[in-house]
């Protein structure tokens, strides 16, 4: 069965890489390592316009991020959905999500980063969401057929 909510949040405070995917302009796929945060079933991330996913963003608002465990039992999530920028409170989401992946390291990615002028922050709302934990069986499951499907 899919992760519960509470999995999924307890997945997400951890400090794991994500990697999204978006589409260039001539159709292939781009994927990319991000840091994120998660806050109320919506996902954030930082990019600047000029990198190849900030200018597909801007082009077609649609994206996915994949964020797995590196151990066994693999746990991971899978988020499909819609992207908009945030402008409120860009500095503190900066911050935030800069220091999910470690205190000082976080405080020098920002110092630099808040004066970047093209940084964004971006959020992405789920229009769907699959889950999985190998260690409770999902990947026999998987095999079978069944949906990873899960709902927030």
């Amino acid at each position: 069965m899919p992760l519960t909510p509470a999995d999924i949040e307890s997945l997400l405070q951890e400090p794991i890489l994500a990697h999204i995917a978006v589409t260039r302009t001539d159709g292939r796929p781009h994927v990319t390592p991000i840091w994120i945060a998660y806050e109320k079933g919506s996902f954030y991330f930082t990019t600047r316009f000029r990198r190849v996913k900030g200018r597909a963003l801007q082009r077609t608002p649609y994206a996915a991020i994949s964020i797995a465990t590196n151990e066994r039992s693999y746990r991971a999530v899978i988020v499909e959905g819609t992207v908009e920028q945030v402008k409120a409170d860009r500095d503190a989401w900066l911050l935030r999500i800069a220091k999910k992946y470690g205190e000082a390291e976080g405080q020098r990615w920002f110092a630099h980063s808040r004066d970047e002028p093209d940084r964004v922050v971006m959020r992405l709302s789920p229009t769907r969401i699959l889950s999985w934990d190998y260690g409770k069986g999902d990947y026999r499951r998987q095999n079978q057929g069944e949906s990873m499907e899960t709902h927030l």
